[in-house]
């Protein structure tokens, strides 16, 4: 028999236990809900942004419409930076979503990459943090792509410096949730020990890491979802 569809209720309280859970007191209270909103959403569940961004917009200190301009940008920067990870049916679901219980005086604008260009500087860009996130390890995903070029052009101009090089909006801590996030939910363990190797060379307590990851589990198994294959944090603190 089928598993019944999770209710808005059953999000709702996931919701809560993320942010209980989630180290928010040595990493800042306004990323808990970077790690719900890119995990549910690469969980095939991406409606549930919006009752995400409901819930969070009922808080007093998110009560001006000013504070809730600077909120969608940083759910819209998550969701941006997911599109290199998932894809963009995902994550533009979530915004429709989002953009549906948006009050029109809450909405937001800007745009973030309105000046952005390809180019040297762009790539330059791209693998200053990518070296920050692979250091050496770098040298032997060069030599497998050698003969893929494609996406040694891929990872450095396009995932790295169009998406995540761009801290403009989210710090690199934020935009390493969203990378961690989003390939953890996918089940992958090449990539998902890259990255909690990755968030840990930023400064991220082994510890904390692995409350992150524990937080990614509760969205996975409200999706449904079984993460068999992916390391933990300590299985990958020999390389940082």
């Amino acid at each position: 028999m089928a598993n019944p569809e999770p209710s808005v209720e059953d999000a709702l309280a996931m919701f809560r236990s993320i942010e209980e859970h989630f180290p928010s007191g040595s990493l800042g209270n306004d990323k808990w809900y970077i790690l719900a909103l890119v995990a549910i959403t690469s969980g095939g569940h991406p409606e549930f942004a919006a009752n995400l961004y409901s819930h969070l917009i009922s808080r007093p200190d998110l009560a001006s419409t000013h504070a809730r301009q600077g909120l969608i940008r940083r759910l819209r920067e998550a969701l941006v930076k997911l599109v290199s990870v998932v894809g963009v049916p995902k994550p533009l679901e979530a915004v429709f979503c989002i953009a549906e219980v948006e009050k029109e005086e809450d909405k937001d604008y800007s745009f973030s990459r309105e000046t952005w260009s390809s180019g040297e500087a762009n790539r330059v860009r791209g693998r200053q943090w990518l070296d920050q996130i692979y250091r050496a390890n770098h040298a032997a995903t060069q030599r497998t792509l050698a003969a893929h070029k494609d996406f040694e052009w891929l990872s450095e101009e396009i995932t790295y410096g169009l998406y995540l090089s761009d801290h403009s909006i989210l710090d690199g801590v934020d935009t390493e949730l969203v990378v961690l996030s989003g390939i953890m939910m996918q089940n992958l363990r090449r990539e998902t020990g890259w990255h909690l190797r990755g968030i840990r060379r930023i400064g991220v307590s082994q510890e904390n890491v692995e409350r992150i990851q524990q937080c990614i589990e509760l969205v996975a198994a409200f999706c449904g979802l079984s993460l068999t294959k992916v390391p933990r944090v300590a299985d990958i603190e020999h390389e940082v």
